[in-house]
């Protein structure tokens, strides 16, 4: 009876949705809100066979069905919206897929963070809209990655930057931050999307090149070129003079800063963790510099604490 009452409940949230879409034909509507209930209770392999042994369509009719268009992003932006909080952000991260054969579409090496090693098979860049208050990350969209002859002659990360850029409206309607990992802490993917109106916040290696920012009293006077950057800041080794310590706990010490990036040629705010036993470090990086740490910190931790994505079906590669 418990399991009858949520798949009526999804349905009638799913027909509630659909509703709003526009554009959504009647055979289209039915097929989804046929789709999404049974995902969740299928046993054995999601192929199209096996799917019509619980559907009430034919194989080939699934076959059609997976053909048709549908923006899975609008229906899961609509479905957030309504069941999330207030304080939202959107993550992006690749994943890498096992996947044997010569001919598949998108084959390719890609990095595997399991193997710590590139590998064969194919890769997704998943976008997901991570609730901050808990900590929770909900799947948006997954844009599987082209091969390397597919992109034709394009690198991949023109590629990462596409996806997002052509979901732009939808994502800052739901939060103007982007949270990234430390692969994308390059110029190519981050100033793309900060003029499109999207902040970043990644991860930086810790030999990072940052300067201190000149202060207004320190440029030179008179005529002549004001000076961009200051001081090279030593990371392993810290002047906590010129750093504001938000929290001390656990023997971490967490220090936040505005200084310049050189990679990205502009001032950026730095969150600095510092493990007092060890002195090894951790540096985040957000372009908004209006953001203060302790925030900053906030959301990297709701980040990290969000490991996985929950996962509903629409654009995963067969």
């Amino acid at each position: 009876m418990l399991q009858k009452t949520a798949f009526l409940y999804t349905e009638c949230v799913i027909a509630a949705i659909l509703e709003k879409m526009t554009g959504i034909s009647k055979p289209i509507a039915k097929f989804i809100s046929t789709t999404i209930p049974l995902w969740w209770g299928i046993s054995g392999r999601y192929n199209f066979m096996n799917l019509a042994r619980y559907y009430n369509y034919s194989e080939q009719s699934i076959r059609n069905g997976f053909e048709r268009a549908f923006n899975f992003f609008d229906f899961k932006y609509l479905l957030l919206e309504e069941h999330l909080g207030d304080e939202k952000i959107i993550a992006f991260d690749p994943s890498y897929i096992y996947k044997s054969g010569k001919k598949t579409p998108g084959l390719g090496r890609y990095w595997s963070g399991t193997a710590q090693q590139a590998l064969k098979g194919l890769e997704t860049g998943e976008l997901a809209c991570v609730d901050v208050q808990s900590g929770t990350a909900f799947h948006l969209e997954a844009l599987q990655t082209p091969g390397k002859a597919e992109r034709n002659e394009k690198s991949i990360v023109a590629h990462y930057v596409d996806g997002p850029l052509a979901r732009m409206p939808r994502m800052k309607a739901m939060s103007k931050y982007l949270v990234a990992d430390g692969y994308f802490m390059k110029k190519d993917f981050i100033r793309p999307m900060v003029k499109e109106g999207m902040q970043i916040i990644t991860k930086m290696r810790s030999d990072a090149n940052l300067c201190y920012v000149v202060r207004e009293e320190d440029q030179p006077k008179g005529r002549g070129r004001r000076r961009p950057k200051g001081k090279k800041i030593n990371l392993k080794k810290i002047d906590k003079r010129k750093w504001k310590l938000i929290e001390r706990k656990d023997g971490i010490e967490i220090y936040t800063a505005v200084v310049y990036c050189v990679t990205l040629k502009e001032e950026v705010r730095v969150v600095y963790l510092l493990d007092v036993s060890t002195q090894k470090y951790e540096i985040f990086l957000s372009t908004d510099i209006e953001l203060s740490g302790k925030k900053s910190s906030l959301i990297t931790a709701s980040v990290s604490k969000s490991n996985s994505f929950y996962v509903m079906p629409g654009n995963m590669p067969a």
